[in-house]
């Protein structure tokens, strides 16, 4: 990931965006420094998703 930072920030790119259901990574993201913009609530066919910013 800091290796994808570092091109992104080399190519001109001001944020990374991802997003990611709550048995994934949400924890994961938020060490690296993302942070948390919006959820989608779970439903009884889908899990809990998590749309995560880093502005560089």
């Amino acid at each position: 990931m800091q290796h994808a930072e570092v091109e992104a920030k080399n190519r001109g790119c001001i944020m990374a965006q991802v997003d990611t259901l709550s048995f994934q990574a949400p924890l994961f993201y938020q060490k690296l420094g993302l942070e948390i913009i919006a959820t989608v609530p779970n439903t009884a066919k889908s899990p809990e998703r998590y749309f995560l910013l880093k502005k560089y």
